[in-house]
């Protein structure tokens, strides 16, 4: 089960990282169509990352023949770190959806902003606490791979919208 709940918040955090790099600099804009655009490009980026670990997942449990006890075990320890900082996060996105937008904006900055900034550390922190205490080599690169997925995302969407952005601002040839 912890294995499947650490999926889901790489999933919702991927959607998230593609909701950040399509809002641009400016919340005042709307920007729906392009924020749910930006969300499922997220999700979907972070599954073609992420199947690297899954691979390697795969063929560490049909190597070994063992179950996925130390898999699930490192995940529960990685969801310790990782659970009461989404939730925070959770909490705050849920404030920011019903409070007027004064408010929003004060949560943006007060609690999201620094999330943002600590999220590398925290998930760099977990994955290095979870894989010292398996102490195995397939579930280390699996974690190794699983964290570059997810923190590469964002990085990966913010250039592809540069290269749109200089792409669309390039003068018409003549």
């Amino acid at each position: 089960m912890s294995l499947v709940i650490l999926v889901l918040l790489g999933l919702l955090d991927a959607a998230f990282s593609g909701f950040r790099s399509a809002q641009g600099r400016s919340g005042l804009v709307d920007h729906s169509v392009e924020d749910r655009d930006g969300m499922l490009r997220g999700a979907v980026v972070f599954v073609l990352l992420a199947f690297p670990a899954l691979v390697v997942l795969g063929l560490d449990l049909r190597i070994r023949g063992q179950g996925v006890d130390g898999y699930a075990a490192a995940a529960g320890v990685f969801l310790l770190f990782i659970a009461p900082f989404a939730a925070v996060v959770l909490l705050t996105l849920a404030a920011y959806g019903i409070l007027r937008w004064e408010l929003r904006y004060l949560a943006s900055a007060m609690i999201l902003g620094p999330c943002t900034f600590l999220r590398p550390y925290v998930v760099a922190a977990a994955a290095v606490v979870a894989v010292a205490q398996a102490g195995e080599a397939g579930l280390t690169i699996a974690a190794v791979l699983a964290v570059a997925a997810v923190l590469a995302v964002e990085p990966i969407l913010d250039v592809r919208s540069r290269i749109r952005g200089e792409l669309h601002e390039r003068p018409a040839a003549r």
